[in-house]
């Protein structure tokens, strides 16, 4: 896949030697991360279980125009549990456009302004993901099944 490959070709090759330099600094991250995970406390005073994040800053776009995948490609880095599922549809009758105060960030963002078409994104997925620490896909798919079930509800 010509995008993919660009990708991959981003950067020139490294050594062995390289390779496990970027990845102590990666372990580093994912304890970083891990850290901060513990140290974080519900208003009662209870642990964080699970978070509920975007999959993407948009629906679904054109095949080959995705350009930033930043709220699905950290948890693979951290080698969190995740797990993402449709949680309701693009509506053009209740959903609203952007107004003119929201002023894009750089360029990346306003490209995914851009791509925020009522008439186009109608009847699409709206993406959420449920991410759980690394090794508790348990813990995920029972938040999954309440969330499920909220949505079934609804």
């Amino acid at each position: 896949m010509p995008h993919v490959q660009a990708f991959i070709d981003r950067g020139p090759p490294i050594s062995v030697y390289q390779y496990w330099q970027l990845n102590k600094r990666k372990v580093a991250a994912q304890q970083a991360y891990h850290d901060q995970w513990n140290s974080m406390r519900s208003a009662s005073g209870r642990p964080v279980d699970v978070l509920l994040v975007p999959t993407m800053p948009h629906t679904a776009v054109p095949h080959r125009c995705c350009r930033w995948v930043g709220y699905t490609k950290v948890f693979n880095f951290l080698d969190y549990t995740a797990l993402s599922f449709p949680a309701g549809k693009v509506d053009k009758n209740i959903d609203t456009k952007q107004g003119e105060s929201d002023v894009p960030r750089n360029d990346l963002d306003a490209w995914n302004q851009k791509q925020y078409d009522l008439e186009t994104m109608h009847g699409h997925n709206i993406g959420l993901q449920l991410v759980g620490r690394k090794f508790e896909e348990e813990k995920v798919l029972g938040a999954a099944q309440q969330v499920e079930q909220l949505l079934v509800d609804r």
